[in-house]
């Protein structure tokens, strides 16, 4: 066995120090990028509660319109707090947690989730396409009667 030299022993000690540092840096930049994400998630159920309560007003006062949009812009509100005050860290901590206990169960949902998010995306494409072609039909004079 040989004795490492000097320079060997300072490459290593640079490599697990650019090691630790990449890992901060990412691990930074994880963190940044998911705050961003929750805030602008929150931006948007904020915006929907708003419009929501905006449109419980249009209603006659005290119907069951307006009680009941009031009811879903209280939720929604309620929920754009929630996503704001939600610890990401814990979220995937917990999450890690419960994926190790049942991981059978993690996965089906994970697949689940998977198949409901192509299915929404599919839709919302369609419906882009449909918008499309309705728009480029009635651009080119063929009008929709």
């Amino acid at each position: 066995m040989t004795v490492p030299s000097d320079l060997e022993t300072q490459a290593r000690a640079q490599a697990a120090d650019l090691s630790r540092k990449a890992k901060v840096a990412v691990a930074d930049k994880v963190r940044d990028t998911a705050d961003a994400a929750q805030s602008q998630a929150a931006r948007e159920v904020q915006s929907t509660a708003d419009a929501v309560g905006a449109a419980a007003e249009a209603f006659e006062p005290g119907t069951m319109q307006a009680q009941a949009a009031q009811v879903v812009a209280g939720h929604l509100e309620d929920a754009a707090h929630r996503v704001r005050a939600l610890d990401v860290e814990q979220s995937l901590r917990d999450v890690s947690a419960f994926a190790r206990r049942n991981p059978l169960l993690f996965l089906g949902g994970a697949a689940l989730a998977g198949f409901a998010a192509t299915r929404f995306l599919k839709a919302s494409e369609q419906g882009s396409l449909d918008t499309d072609r309705t728009q480029m039909t009635r651009e080119a004079g063929y009008g929709t009667s």
